[in-house]
């Protein structure tokens, strides 16, 4: 699908510049009466309605996508009890506290309503280890302490973790100028 957005995208780009060099040119500047006899040849009359028409559609794309475009959810509505929700920011909370080890730094934590009925989260922790344990083992640690803490304070199970390491060194490069 990626493949697909970044050619749809290419063509865009180049039909909306195909269509603003065809229109600025054909009304401003000193080559007007050239690009109206350009614009007077059938084949470039068709690309550049074929651009148009690539424009109005991208345009046409844009507009449903930010219509449609719903917010994400800030808060977790409970599979067993809908009227009670559980806001974002406790269960980043919760999973930070529980996700919390010596040998572990907690850089971020972010967490994602999902399901139709928005009754699941997901939860993302990117870490560093000080360490120098077996990272797996760390991790899946982590993930099913922090799966336990949230579905303990829920009381429903519908949480996924997933832990993420952080490289945990950085090199400086200094350099002397005399």
């Amino acid at each position: 699908m990626r493949r697909m957005r970044k050619i749809g995208a290419v063509l865009y780009l180049i039909a909306a510049v195909v269509v603003t060099g065809l229109f600025t040119g054909s009304q401003f500047g000193p080559y007007t009466e050239r690009f109206n006899a350009l614009l007077a040849v059938p084949g470039v009359r068709v690309l550049a309605v074929a651009c148009v028409c690539v424009v109005l559609v991208q345009m046409l794309v844009l507009l449903t996508a930010v219509i449609a475009d719903r917010p994400e959810p800030a808060f977790l509505r409970l599979a067993s009890d809908a009227p009670i929700e559980v806001a974002l920011p406790a269960l980043i909370s919760i999973a930070r506290t529980a996700a919390v080890r010596d040998d572990v730094l907690i850089e971020e934590t972010e967490a994602h309503v999902r399901g139709r009925d928005r009754s699941e989260v997901h939860i993302e922790i990117e870490a560093i280890a000080l360490g120098g344990g077996e990272l797996a083992a760390i991790g899946q640690d982590m993930q099913v302490r922090v799966q336990r803490a949230c579905e303990r304070m829920l009381g429903v199970p519908g949480v996924s973790v997933r832990v993420r390491f952080l490289p945990s060194k950085t090199v400086t490069v200094t350099r002397e100028v005399c």
